[in-house]
């Protein structure tokens, strides 16, 4: 039996980032809606898909948006989620209300959310690069947060 591909038909998606938590991969993508503004991507939340078999996919709906980070106000991008210490955490590129790009944090006790901002930006250098975030966790436990376009950073 194969899952049918692309396994996300009913919206559009794009981005998607994969996270293994127990038995299950959690699929946290980007949603774009079906209208550009200003001739540029609308994307306004985030969306988490899940599956214990590759076949069968539960949509768990919107579980970060932009209306959750008041700071923020355009280009929900490519997210990342990782668990820590009992927490779950969502690494979200966004526009920030007084330009540029920037990387917020969600948090939740669970991978499907909801998830809650941070309060503040988590990465904020003043440029557009703030973006493409992904998180690497070393044997000795230490986080890394890896981020930027064009660059490394």
């Amino acid at each position: 039996m194969f899952c049918k591909n692309p396994i996300i038909t009913s919206i559009y998606t794009a981005d998607p980032a994969p996270m293994v938590y127990g038995d299950t991969l959690y699929l946290y993508t980007t949603h774009d809606e079906d209208q550009l503004v200003n001739d540029f991507y609308t994307m306004l939340d985030w969306r988490c898909f899940s599956t214990k078999d590759m076949v069968n996919w539960t949509d768990h709906g919107v579980i970060f948006s932009l209306n959750d980070i008041s700071w923020a106000d355009d280009r929900a991008w490519t997210p990342q989620a990782v668990e820590r210490n009992g927490k779950f955490y969502l690494y979200c590129p966004v526009h920030k209300k007084d330009g540029g790009m920037a990387i917020a944090v969600g948090i939740s006790d669970s991978p499907t959310g909801p998830f809650r901002d941070l309060g503040h930006p988590l990465v904020d250098e003043g440029d557009w690069n703030d973006i493409d975030p992904t998180v690497f966790i070393d044997d000795d436990g230490q986080a890394y947060l890896y981020f930027g376009n064009p660059e490394l950073r």
